[in-house]
């Protein structure tokens, strides 16, 4: 089979990566993917522009792939899938109908509301001045969380109990030129407490396959300190959540499969939930439709079954009868390294183009233990792999413990180089 994948990161490598060990693959093709991807067997890149629909659709059937994986969110919520699936070519992903569980936060909230899933009270607003006077209400001891309702790469929340800091968010997201966030309105939600979770299912419409759990740290320091970013790196919790709570969040994953097909838009791809757990109570943060960024790096080298026959089913739609097939033998550590200056919410430019020295044996990487994914990298004129982007690259270690596969990862990382490189160094400290 020849799969193709619409995308450029992490994300897009570490699904690459699973689809070549497969039996059945023969090519993974990733679009415009990125250079590094190519240290791995069976997968190379096409550059293919998905904003013009015509071109885009005529490259696409020039390939002739089995099967298409959209991976980020902007090519979904601009309505990729429907043009796919337009053509006569299965498609993992939602539709444009669907996408806006991810694309627009307030639909998702309603969403919620409307079919009876746990989640945060929340209010909106289109207005700066009307947003300041709301604030002015509440008691900042709880605290308050500012979303974006538009897409915003991770980056669009701000959590905090500073009435000045949720005021100047308020701005920035609706009244700031300058702030590389921009949205028509927002949404003010109560504060939750407890652990955060991200629950991933894969989906055909009408059933569903869970793929695992995992644990992300967005903020760009230590200790949870510094703006938010797409995501800094995160680990597959063992012995955790409850099997209390993960029916819960099942009864999520049926609610939001069954709310969508009867909204008329049935939901057919990655089903990403955001929860907070606190105890055996869980609420929905968020939705998204595509597989996470890191977490995918953190799941991919844990699943112990072939993916490329679930996609494939789920494209057909047909994944017959829903099932439970994440890994609960090992655990799994991912750690992002990224450029100076991200993730750069201010406009100040990063640090790119420079050198990235890793080891030589990851261009062929047979250790199942530790797996190289690229993002934002690019070679230059020396065909020298560089830094492009704010996510570099991530380094993924399984251990039978996530404290050993922690000690790996962050073992590996001494071997790998570029002039700026930042990274956390408290993932997956428990």
């Amino acid at each position: 089979m020849r799969v193709l994948i619409l995308g450029a990161g992490g994300r897009e490598h570490a699904l690459a990566w699973k689809l070549s060990r497969s039996s059945n693959v023969n090519e993974v093709i990733v679009s415009p993917g990125n250079p590094g991807m190519e240290i791995t067997p069976k997968v190379s890149t096409e550059k293919i522009d998905w904003k013009e629909k015509e071109l885009f659709l005529k490259n696409v059937i020039t390939l002739k792939p089995d099967y298409v994986v959209i991976g980020p969110e902007d090519p979904l919520a601009n309505g990729v899938a429907d043009w796919l699936r337009g053509s006569d070519i299965p498609v993992v992903g939602p539709s444009y109908g669907a996408a806006q569980l991810e694309a627009s936060k307030i639909f998702a909230k309603n969403f919620m509301d409307k079919y009876e899933i746990p989640t945060a009270k929340f209010k909106t607003t289109t207005k700066a001045e009307e947003g300041y006077k709301y604030l002015d209400t509440l008691d900042m001891k709880e605290g308050i969380v500012v979303k974006a309702d538009a897409l915003a790469g991770g980056k669009g929340v701000v959590v905090t109990h500073d009435l000045s800091k949720a005021k100047s968010t308020v701005y920035d997201f609706l009244d700031n030129q300058d702030c590389s966030i921009s949205t028509k309105e927002i949404l003010f939600e109560e504060m939750l407490h407890g652990k955060e979770l991200s629950a991933f299912a894969l989906c055909d419409g009408s059933n569903y396959v869970t793929l695992g759990y995992a644990c992300d740290y967005k903020r760009i320091f230590d200790n949870d300190l510094g703006p938010n970013t797409g995501g800094m790196g995160g680990y597959l919790p063992q012995g955790w959540p409850s099997e209390k709570v993960k029916k819960k969040i099942d009864e999520v994953f049926k609610k939001t499969i069954d709310g969508m097909k009867s909204e008329g838009t049935p939901f057919n791809g990655f089903l990403f939930v955001g929860l907070m757990v606190l105890e055996d109570e869980i609420n929905v943060i968020e939705y998204n439709v595509r597989m996470g960024d890191p977490e995918t790096q953190i799941l991919m080298p844990t699943l112990n079954v072939d993916l490329n026959e679930y996609l494939y089913k789920a494209a057909k739609g047909d994944l017959g009868q829903s099932q439970d097939i994440s890994s609960k033998l090992k655990s799994c550590v991912h750690i992002v390294l990224t450029s100076d200056g991200y993730p750069s919410i201010d406009g100040t430019p990063l640090k790119l183009n420079n050198t990235i020295e890793y080891p030589e044996n990851f261009n062929d990487p047979t250790d199942g233990n530790i797996h190289l994914f690229f993002a934002g990298v690019n070679k230059n004129k020396n065909n020298e792999l560089v830094n492009s982007g704010g996510r570099v690259m991530g380094i993924s270690a399984v251990g039978e413990t996530t404290e050993e596969a922690k000690e790996l990862a962050y073992t590996q990382i001494k071997n790998f180089n570029f002039k700026g490189m930042h990274y956390r160094q408290d993932i997956a400290k428990i």
